[in-house]
Parts: C-alpha cells; sequence; structure tokens
C-alpha cells in the first residue's frame, strides 16, 4: 500500500492556483449586487425664498430609495401631530408622514441615481491563509445597513430591507 506524502507548501501553492478563480465569483457577487441595489434620492427644493425653512434643511439630504428622508418637523407638527423632531417622509408630500405641514403647497422634488447605492458594492483582494482563499465583497456608503436590513421610525414607519447583498451572495452560489 502507498503513502501519500504531500510536499511542503503543496497546500499554500494549490490556494495560490485556486485565488484567481476565487476573485472572479467574487466580482459575480458585485455584478449581481450591483444589478440589485437600490438607487438613491435626494432631495431637492426649488430654492426660493418660499421654501420651508425644514425642507430647506433638507435640500440634498440623499438616501437609498427603500428609506425615508429625516425631514425636520415644522412646529405646528411637533404640538399638533405629535411627529417628532423630525418627519420621516419617502418622498415630498408623502402622506404617510403624518405631517400636516409638508403636503400642503410643498414644490420639492426627489432626484433618482439609478446607480447610486451600486456605486459603493466592490470585492477586495483575495486573501490566501493556509489552504483557505477568501475574497470579501463589501458595499460601502451611508445608510447601506438599512437598505439592506431595513428600518423602523418612530410612529411605526418600517422601510423594508431589500437584501440584496444576501440575494447577490445567494444567486452566485447557486451557480457553483
Amino acid at each position: 500500500m502507498a503513502k501519500f506524502i504531500p510536499v511542503p507548501g503543496l497546500e499554500a501553492l494549490v490556494a495560490s492556483l485556486v485565488a484567481p478563480e476565487v476573485r472572479r465569483v467574487g466580482e459575480k457577487v458585485v455584478a449581481e449586487a450591483r444589478r440589485l441595489a437600490p438607487p438613491t434620492k435626494r432631495w431637492v427644493t426649488v430654492a426660493d425664498n418660499r421654501v420651508r425653512h425644514t425642507h430647506v434643511q433638507a435640500e440634498g439630504q440623499t438616501v437609498p430609495n427603500n428609506l425615508r428622508f429625516a425631514v425636520p418637523s415644522m412646529d405646528w407638527d411637533r404640538r399638533h401631530r405629535g411627529v417628532g423632531a423630525f418627519t420621516y417622509m419617502k418622498a415630498p408630500r408623502d402622506q404617510s408622514s403624518r405631517a400636516v405641514a409638508n403636503l400642503k403647497n410643498c414644490r420639492c422634488q426627489v432626484a433618482t441615481d439609478p446607480k447610486g447605492v451600486a456605486r459603493g458594492i466592490n470585492a477586495r483582494l483575495p486573501v490566501i491563509a493556509g489552504n483557505t482563499v477568501k475574497v470579501t465583497v463589501v458595499c460601502e456608503g451611508d445608510l447601506v445597513v438599512q437598505a439592506e436590513l431595513g428600518d423602523v421610525y418612530p410612529g411605526g414607519l418600517v422601510a423594508a430591507g431589500l437584501h440584496f447583498m444576501a440575494r447577490a451572495a445567494r444567486t452566485v452560489a447557486a451557480q457553483y
């Protein structure tokens, strides 16, 4: 009976041979995650002297599309509607926000960036540790964890998570 005795360093050699394929798998996950990632939306006022001061403060705020803008509440809404310091809105004139002052005569708009969250998705270089090769796919940016997992706002408002990173990993893993 023959006995196999591996050459010292064989595991590391095999891992280095496998590393390019692991990198390709990581890039497939990146491509799929970018495809699934939500756009971002930005609050835009008409920038004149009639814009509510609270909406001026929201100008330029950018969030993933499944989340809500945090707009400072008007005094009237805080006193009479119990909305708290911020009103959480999907978009200008969002009726689910419970803020009456934001519904009437608001001229603000939303500007959408279809590749918003996707811009922050990348793969790190593969790391070889002994006989293991690992590639890490990351999504960096403001509120990306909330976009992935969802969020709950005061007043019971819910933003469902999109699970775009998890779905991308599952989709690519199913191909192997």
